[in-house]
């Protein structure tokens, strides 16, 4: 079986060429490889966890406010472009292609693996309810590597501009032959919603492994692509569809040990809250040992919120470092949850007017969270103030998990004014709402050698 998914990684490597990857140029096939062509075949494919569910991007990460650098630990970074993307500067933000950090390629390899199961699939003439679990896997794993793209390398969803912005090169064949230019952002965020929509209906309740997409996590896929792009009540309605077929559970925070390295539980590295197993890009500096959480986000936690303490440790000089990652160790995980999801469905109650409902699903979230007999239950009285409190929540709530980068560009697009601040040697750096730095550069080779448009500057 090994052999079947050495074929599939090759290939990969081979279409890199064409997205600008030099480093993959020297590969060559080794045409004594089985090509996949049943069930068996194609469901180890799929089941590369170390090809399917890590190394989701980073950089959006990097470049948000959750954590900041002290200026001995940002000098010691070993890569000049991790520096210049910690700083937010227009180009050259991304590590050398021979390095181990090439996001563009981390984004595309499993995409190319799903456009082959996926033809596979049709090309065999596989059908039955096993080979429509494995469409609904594919489609789920090539739609989500397309939304972490678009969170990076595209501004902010706009439906005013989106047939026009730049969005990302849509491959959905596994032919390296064809030549593609960047798609539009509106043709990138369709062909998402497609295949999530399309994943659904093949997909059950349950898998065999938490690495694999279930019918919950396209639903809560597609909710999260509709909250980025201001769709709440496609959102609202996917998140609550989402809850129903899950069987992920919220952890009570009360039965927790905050003393341990790694407070939040976990079997095999998955806690009783994922939804799908995925793992972020490990860059160093985002380890606890050097990423020190950024005051303003720790002083909103209050005393009786367990997260405070579930969440953080406290360094040797009065620093804050992040402990409270779904994977069990230092890592950090873009995995839906029930707590995103009833965040998501409290975020579009209020938005459609909804207070009372907004109110019972941040509720329902926050009681797990606060020390027992501490926690007063909200109730709102007008949008404003809501819409605030779900936020701050959200935030706190959400960190680390990759998705602080989308929310701050979301909210701007509507004006919430968000400016970034950092002091790197003295100097005050600022990234202005709605920046077009906010579109983080894609690495210079892709664009050189696939002839891709960048990002404007």
């Amino acid at each position: 079986m090994k052999k079947y998914i050495q074929t599939v990684i090759l290939s990969a490597s081979i279409l890199m060429l064409f997205s600008g990857c030099e480093k993959f140029i020297e590969e060559k096939s080794d045409n004594t490889l089985s090509i996949p062509t049943t069930i068996k075949d194609f469901q180890a494919m799929l089941n590369s966890y170390g090809n399917l569910n890590v190394d989701f991007i980073a950089a959006g990460e990097v470049s948000s406010d959750d954590y900041y650098l002290d200026d001995n630990e940002f000098s010691n970074l070993y890569y000049e472009s991790d520096k210049r993307l910690y700083t937010w500067q227009p180009d050259y933000v991304t590590r050398p292609l021979s390095s181990a950090g090439d996001e563009w390629y981390n984004c595309y390899k499993p995409i190319y693996i799903c456009n082959s199961v996926l033809q596979g699939l049709d090309d065999n003439n596989l059908s039955g309810d096993q080979a429509d679990n494995l469409r609904g896997q594919a489609l789920v794993f090539r739609a989500v590597r397309y939304l972490d793209g678009i969170q990076i390398w595209a501004p902010a969803y706009n439906k005013l501009t989106a047939n026009n912005d730049l969005g990302m090169v849509l491959r959905t064949d596994p032919d390296i032959n064809v030549v593609l230019g960047r798609s539009s952002m509106q043709e990138t965020y369709d062909l998402i919603i497609r295949d999530l929509t399309e994943a659904i209906a093949y997909l059950p309740i349950n898998q065999s492994s938490a690495t694999i997409p279930t019918k919950a996590t396209a639903y809560s896929l597609l909710s999260r692509t509709y909250l980025f792009m201001g769709e709440y009540e496609k959102a609202l309605q996917n998140a609550e569809q989402a809850l129903e077929n899950t069987n992920a559970q919220l952890i009570d925070f009360n039965t927790l040990d905050p003393n341990n390295d790694f407070p939040i539980p976990t079997i095999n590295n998955v806690s009783q809250e994922t939804m799908l197993w995925s793992v972020l890009f490990y860059i160093d500096h985002l380890d606890q040992s050097m990423a020190k959480i950024n005051p303003t986000l720790y002083n909103l936690y209050e005393n009786g919120d367990l997260r405070k303490s579930i969440y953080f440790g406290e360094n040797d000089e009065g620093s804050h470092f992040f402990k409270g990652s779904f994977l069990g160790t230092s890592g950090f995980t873009n995995t839906p949850t029930p707590a995103e999801l009833l965040l998501t469905i409290a975020e579009c109650n209020v938005r459609l007017g909804n207070l009372t409902k907004a109110e019972n699903a941040l509720n329902k979230l926050l009681v797990t969270r606060w020390k027992s007999g501490e926690y007063s239950p909200l109730s709102f009285s007008d949008n404003e103030t809501a819409l605030q409190t779900v936020l701050t929540e959200r935030r706190k709530e959400l960190v680390m998990r990759g998705l602080r980068w989308p929310d701050i560009k979301r909210l701007n697009r509507d004006g919430a004014n968000i400016e970034l601040t950092r002091i790197v040697n003295g100097r005050v750096l600022t990234l202005p709402p709605n920046d077009l730095r906010y579109a983080i550069a894609i690495p210079e080779t892709v664009i050189e050698v696939g002839g891709l448009k960048q990002n404007p500057r």
